[in-house]
């Protein structure tokens, strides 16, 4: 995820950039703030008003001649664009498969972007991964000693807070850890490697596996319990860190696992289901099955289609071959601490059928199918429609009440 900016004259891009870019038939915008730290050295920020992400980091920023390039990480994709005068930046966005026309202009910003304030005991926590990586979460912990539930994020460049600039701002992750905390649970929150602050200065995508994740979830459990002295530490994983949390903790000596909207299937199986229910054609279709067909015997995919480069692109094939490696269904059999199992009944992206899968699996396991709760933990109407996706772009709806009671009555157990 790459944007890059250049520029001729230093003082025409310091302040602030508004633009809208069409995406599915609306016109999002997008904010750029630029500031001049020194002759040639820039730092900037970037926001997504309407998702609701804000402050967002560029991996780099470079200014040349009268040319825009910016670097951002965060999603898959670059800007490149031209100063035209001294109040405009005309340009291509590109992100994924998708090259989109995106221009700026200069606008004053008398908004006060919000600030959240961290809760009196809600600390940053730096650890470092085994192969040496710097991984940055949040500790919300009242006293030495308590329950702890480490909060492993989904697939996607999804962050600490549950938010997502490819599509969700619902600040999932920070409302339950403060829902646990009112309830005397204290948590921890993480950027996965290669996201938000976890960010290494040589990232590469191509060189990232699911294993990775894996191990980081090992190496933040020793700290806690080696360094912070946390003694009863709880694995909390959501969607794809269902499987992550899943399989970390096999070999360690957490005190329960909990799954929340994990799949019960290899990923392969919940791809094809998605892509199933949309309106594409079959060849298509057949055509995801094929690569994954090769992707699983641990063959690259040279040829993919333009409209699924996004999917397979040729960076992320690897990390899907290692995923591909793991059936949640298998993996959960092998725990032998507690487990508990929470899916929403109006979850688009896993279904009930992916709980029922892992309660199976594993007899001894509690579980709970919750009632109009969406995949971003919030809910949704009774018939489950959201037309308007609010559970995924409204941070003011409250997390789902049922949920928290759950994994508050299982820590306590």
């Amino acid at each position: 995820m790459l944007l890059f900016v250049r520029m001729a004259f230093p003082q025409g891009i310091s302040g602030s950039w508004k633009g809208k870019i069409s995406a599915g038939g609306h016109l999002v915008p997008i904010i750029f703030h630029f500031n001049a730290d020194s002759p040639g050295t820039w730092s900037g920020k970037w926001d997504s008003p309407d998702q609701n992400a804000l402050n967002l980091p560029f991996s780099s920023i470079e200014v040349k001649g009268d040319s825009v390039l910016l670097g951002i990480k965060m999603i898959t994709g670059s800007y490149n664009g031209r100063l035209v005068g001294n109040d405009s930046i005309a340009g291509m966005w590109h992100q994924g498969n998708a090259f989109l026309p995106l221009n700026f202009s200069r606008f004053t910003d008398t908004t006060s972007r919000p600030v959240k304030k961290p809760f009196p005991h809600e600390k940053q926590v730096a650890v470092t991964a085994s192969d040496g990586v710097r991984l940055f979460g949040t500790l919300l912990s009242k006293t030495p000693g308590q329950k702890l539930v480490v909060i492993i994020a989904g697939s996607g460049p999804t962050d600490r807070e549950g938010n997502n600039p490819a599509g969700s701002a619902a600040d999932s992750y920070e409302m339950l850890a403060h829902s646990l905390d009112s309830q005397n649970v204290a948590t921890f929150r993480f950027d996965k490697r290669g996201i938000a602050e976890s960010m290494p200065a040589d990232f590469s995508e191509s060189n990232l596996v699911f294993d990775n994740y894996i191990n980081d979830v090992k190496s933040i459990c020793t700290f806690l319990r080696d360094s912070l002295k946390f003694e009863d530490i709880y694995l909390a994983g959501h969607s794809e860190g269902s499987l992550i949390g899943m399989v970390a903790a096999q070999t360690l000596p957490v005190k329960g696992y909990i799954s929340i909207a994990g799949a019960g299937r290899p990923i392969d199986q919940v791809v094809e289901q998605q892509v199933n229910q949309q309106p594409i054609a079959d060849s298509l279709k057949k055509e995801i099955t094929l690569i994954f067909n090769e992707l699983r015997e641990g063959q690259t995919v040279a040829s993919v289609p333009s409209s699924l480069k996004m999917l397979f692109r040729k960076s992320l094939q690897p990390y899907m071959m290692s995923w591909l490696k793991y059936d949640p269904a298998a993996e959960i059999k092998k725990l032998r601490c507690p487990v508990l199992i929470l899916q929403g009944t109006c979850d688009k992206q896993v279904t009930v059928t992916d709980a029922e899968n892992l309660h199976h699996a594993s007899l001894a396991s509690k579980w709970d199918l919750i009632p109009r709760m969406t995949h971003t933990l919030k809910d949704t109407d009774e018939g489950c429609t959201d037309p308007n996706n609010k559970t995924y772009v409204d941070p003011s709806l409250p997390i789902n009440r049922q949920l928290v009671k759950d994994i508050v009555l299982f820590v306590g157990k």
